[in-house]
């Protein structure tokens, strides 16, 4: 099953999130509080150090750019500009250092403090606040709210491409698919560039047309400004694509591109460590999904670094570094993001946890019906209860946009006893990991 490494949506949320562009002074953790810098109208949010070869440079403009906006706030507190800018700062943060209890805290408490003032603001700088906070909603998976919020900001402007964005997004996560299409039919008309044909791919996808959806993305990295964050999360969007799709070598090659174009990238490192262990190289593997963590706290990196131990029947391990997951997951939830479902999604696979992770996606269907995701984790617990009546019910949701994924045909194949789409599923993706791969390979062995 998915998870929040090799997921595709994982990252679609960060492509809205900006149009332009530990602890510091305290025992406190990040996600334990925001730390403060001032003792103005409204307190700002420090700005944590970060990693040094984790593009450093880039972050003492940062820093610098940070510096004058929050000595400006602090001299007027009526200046709106100035919290604007902050909460971009904070948001691209977040994305970048991989601290998100921390930055997304820090920016919806600056967003809010904006809004307070709504009155006094101008449309764009209404506009503004209620984008960003849409996009952080988003990050947090509060899709409802981020369509509500969203909504809001269109009402205010139309004819901005990036509150598009964060409606194909919110839809998405949602299942609204068809509206999801709509609003990326819109965002295309307004401004083609990386951020919305990023969205085209990965909607082409959903849809079952791989071809198309590889196309679209290859316009998207040739879209993007070198060097970026952006466009470097393009290509290893690409070389997923191509991964779940059987495609190693190609996939290797995109994520090589990408720690190239963005020096250790660490998405890109962990791309390449998720080949590495399909070709059994789990040593070389591990190494780089810790060069990638030493980086930033990706979850999914370290979920992916217990997957390698389980299959190699390393038990002691994996008990250790599942602790660290529970641990991630804990603070996660702690600071206010949702993840819910990958939890779910964790207790199928490393507790078998089937009572808990039903009660968790039943929880998650409540607001995202027809979201492929969900349906697929309810689809793969109640099989896993020995229901596939039930399972069968939601499988036919997460299947009815045709999506050409091996975990689902997979699955289908068990519930219905049928090899042709179980050898259909391996050939999609011979390497696809899940509760029951080892009982569809007997099955056709």
């Amino acid at each position: 099953m998915k998870n929040l490494f090799t997921s595709a949506l994982a990252g679609l949320a960060c492509f809205a999130m900006i149009l332009c562009l530990t602890g510091c002074g305290s025992d406190e953790k990040p996600n334990d509080s925001i730390n403060r810098v001032s003792e103005a109208q409204y307190t700002v949010p420090a700005l944590l150090d970060r990693r040094k070869d984790l593009s450093y440079d880039e972050f003492l403009k940062i820093r610098e750019k940070y510096n004058k906006l929050s000595a400006e706030y602090e001299k007027d507190p009526g200046n709106f500009e100035s919290l604007i800018k902050l909460a971009e700062i904070y948001i691209y943060e977040a994305r970048v250092s991989g601290e998100h209890p921390y930055y997304y805290n820090a920016a919806l408490q600056t967003l809010d403090e904006l809004l307070k003032n709504k009155r006094s603001l101008t449309k764009d700088q209404h506009f503004l606040g209620l984008f960003y906070k849409a996009t952080v909603q988003l990050s947090q998976h509060k899709f409802d709210q981020a369509l509500e919020t969203g909504n809001a900001a269109l009402a205010l402007n139309k004819v901005n491409a990036g509150i598009y964005g964060v409606l194909v997004d919110a839809n998405v996560e949602l299942g609204n698919y068809d509206d999801a299409v709509a609003d990326c039919d819109k965002m295309m008309s307004i401004r083609p560039d990386l951020r919305s044909y990023s969205r085209v791919s990965y909607l082409r996808e959903i849809f079952g047309d791989v071809k198309g959806s590889k196309q679209s993305m290859r316009m998207a990295i040739e879209a993007g400004a070198p060097y970026s964050e952006y466009k470097c999360w393009a290509i290893i969007t690409m070389g997923r694509i191509m991964e779940s799709h059987n495609q190693l070598d190609s996939a290797m090659n995109y994520y090589r591109f990408a720690t190239e174009e963005r020096s250790n990238y660490p998405f890109g490192l962990a791309g390449i460590a998720s080949i590495e262990a399909k070709r059994g190289n789990y040593a070389k593997a591990d190494s780089l999904y810790l060069a990638a963590l030493d980086q930033i706290p990706e979850i999914g990196f370290t979920i992916e670094r217990a997957k390698m131990y389980q299959k190699q029947g390393k038990t002691e391990k994996v008990k250790e570094i599942v602790a660290d997951i529970e641990r991630m997951f804990r603070e996660d939830m702690e600071s206010g993001h949702n993840v819910e479902l990958e939890y779910a999604v964790f207790l199928n696979e490393f507790r078998h946890d089937y009572d808990k992770a039903l009660e968790l996606g039943l929880r998650a269907y409540e607001t995202r019906k027809n979201n492929i995701d969900v349906n697929r984790l309810l689809a793969y617990t109640y099989y896993a209860k020995g229901d596939r009546e039930k399972a069968q019910k939601h499988l036919d949701i997460a299947m009815r946009t045709n999506k050409q994924d091996a975990d689902l045909y997979c699955l289908e194949g068990l519930i219905k006893n049928d090899k042709k789409l179980i050898r259909k599923s391996f050939e999609i993706d011979p390497y696809q990991d899940h509760l029951f791969t080892r009982e569809a390979r007997e099955m056709i062995s």
